[in-house]
């Protein structure tokens, strides 16, 4: 039980089950949306989701200058090292498969990804990030999310409506998704940050995840054609979703947040890859 906890640690620390989460809805857009995605978008959104993450972990630790920052990679492991550099490649060579003028449309959520934690905007004189800037963290977060994984792959078909519904039912899902862990950083989030959870209390907080997964779900029946796996998927999805924002607390497992909400992307495509696979069976039945 050690060993696997540690394994579960080093999976998690890494940022390996983000990225894979991140590459799960890719996928799953181009499922829902019944187009296909741009060649190797999931693997750019893998690589470039696990570089962000460790580009976010690195400039929070320590100040935005050549020195700290190199003295604080000398004193990571050896895995860190290696999965910062495999992430730096990998981004740049899927970049490069996937093709630099198709990479305009994630220009926003790179911008918003370095505003994150690098100062560039000012608050009461103060330089700061979008990291510690008053009621934005949700917003911006959902919204990098869904760029990424709707918008970016299914570029080619933007004049599609599923598609903006799916970019908004990603959104909503994400931002849903993200108040447990503004709920778990309530006591060391400062105050000025007006998270959710800290300007209408944790209550009210869950009350509005609510909402907001309520209408990921009822945007679907505005697709057509209605693919029924999806809909059946998405009932899954926003029951487990609901159960998890309901369940959250400021005093939660270590790995109620990091690994088990940020689990549901993964969930989700293995939850269509069953129905589609019992769609099958009945169908060869049949």
């Amino acid at each position: 039980m050690k060993y696997f906890k540690k394994i579960i640690d080093f999976y998690v620390n890494l940022n390996i089950h983000v990225a894979i989460a991140s590459a799960c809805l890719v996928v799953i857009s181009a499922y829902n949306s019944n187009l296909q995605p741009i060649a190797y978008s999931e693997y750019f959104v893998f690589f470039s989701t696990l570089f962000a993450y460790h580009f976010i972990r690195v400039f929070e630790s320590c100040e935005c200058t050549y020195k700290v920052i190199l003295g604080y990679l000398k004193k990571q492991s050896f895995m860190v090292l290696g999965s910062i550099f495999i992430a730096f490649i990998g981004t740049f060579y899927y970049a490069y498969s996937v093709g630099v003028r198709r990479l305009w449309i994630v220009l926003p959520a790179a911008l918003i990804t370095l505003g994150y934690v690098i100062p560039l905007f000012k608050y009461k004189g103060k330089r700061v990030s979008i990291r510690n800037y008053p009621r934005i963290k949700l917003l911006s977060i959902a919204l990098v999310w869904s760029i990424l994984t709707v918008l970016f792959p299914l570029q080619y078909q933007l004049s599609e409506p599923q598609v903006w519904i799916e970019f908004v039912q990603r959104f909503f899902l994400i931002m849903a998704l993200a108040i447990p862990f503004d709920i778990r950083d309530m006591h060391i989030d400062a105050p000025h940050l007006q998270t959710l959870p800290q300007q209408i209390g944790i209550s009210k907080a869950k009350q509005v995840g609510i909402l907001l997964l309520v209408l990921f779900f009822l945007l679907i029946f505005l697709k057509y054609p209605l693919n029924l796996v999806s809909v059946f998927a998405e009932l899954l999805v926003f029951i487990l979703s609901l159960l998890f924002l309901v369940k959250a607390k400021q005093k939660q497992s270590k790995y109620y947040s990091s690994f088990w909400v940020e689990s549901v992307p993964i969930i989700w495509w293995f939850i269509i890859l069953v129905f589609v696979a019992l769609k099958s069976e009945v169908a060869s039945f049949g």
